[in-house]
């Protein structure tokens, strides 16, 4: 199976505008909480009682989830707060490989939607190679990067 450069080319933009899109929406405050609550899990994904889940096991089961689009997945995830941030990344990435912004409508956070739409409309710009389908974006602050981001395929 011999790929060409081209397509290889699309596939890693794909990637990146998803890897992109899901770290922007891990910082924009969709944490609400400034610890763990009463009870619940730490960030290592151990709780008060004791009971543990590396960060290893919840990184493997949330690469799983996205590799293969099954949000059912993350419910292995012991801490409630990374299963919902998983199944989120497993939509942002089905969205995104599928280039499809109504499978964004799935997630519940409206900021988190937004990012998730936008990224799918940054792939159709840069797979299409079109740089006024950027105006398209929800987001009017990322439009001259997505421009320039197209802009960047031509050259």
């Amino acid at each position: 199976m011999d790929i060409s450069k081209e397509t290889s080319f699309i596939i890693l933009a794909v990637v990146i505008v998803i890897v992109f899109g899901l770290i922007l929406y891990q910082y924009s405050g969709y944490k609400t909480e400034p610890g763990p609550p009463e009870g619940g899990e730490t960030e290592e994904g151990e709780t008060e009682e004791g009971i543990a889940q590396s960060l290893e096991e919840i990184n493997q089961i949330m690469r799983e989830a996205i590799d293969t689009q099954d949000a059912s997945l993350c419910e292995r995830i012991e801490d409630t707060a990374i299963v919902e941030r998983c199944k989120v990344n497993v939509i942002f990435a089905e969205a995104g490989i599928k280039q499809d912004p109504d499978i964004c409508n799935r997630v519940e956070d409206e900021d988190a939607r937004i990012i998730c739409k936008d990224n799918v409309i940054i792939t159709r710009a840069m797979n299409a190679r079109n740089s006024n389908i950027c105006e398209e974006m929800t987001d009017k602050t990322r439009i001259e990067q997505c421009k320039k981001d197209v802009a960047s395929l031509e050259e």
